[in-house]
């Protein structure tokens, strides 16, 4: 009887480890090192920064992950798409000026979250 109850216990332990080392739904509330779920009302400089794009239909905020750090990138039509506006939650710019950083960028970025608008260039 002893070996069953260890066996449900280990088994039961398992399960409980297992859960709670999932990630959770990306596209849910994403509270990271920006250390929001409201990143356009809480970040103030971001705030700014939609309120510049906010009636452009084809525009778009859109959270990243890049270099184990949160990126937020600004994309508009009225803007080219190397328009270099990469931000960390902070507001500092990535200096992405050398084509090399930018590729890397684009090649090693993982979207998180829309956080206004649409993806306009894409994946």
């Amino acid at each position: 009887m002893k070996t069953n109850l260890w066996k449900v216990m280990i088994v039961l332990w398992s399960c409980l480890w297992f859960i709670s080392c999932t990630n959770d739904d990306l596209n849910g509330d994403i509270l990271l090192e920006c250390e929001s779920i409201d990143h356009i009302s809480d970040l103030p400089w971001l705030q700014a920064k939609f309120e510049e794009i906010k009636f452009d239909s084809l525009s778009g905020i859109i959270l990243y992950q890049y270099n184990s750090r949160e990126v937020i990138e600004i994309q508009s039509s009225l803007m080219s798409s190397t328009n270099q506006s990469q931000y960390y939650c902070d507001g500092n710019k990535l200096d992405l000026d050398d084509p090399s950083a930018y590729q890397s960028f684009l090649t090693n970025r993982l979207e998180l979250k829309i956080l206004h608008g649409i993806d306009l260039w894409g994946k």
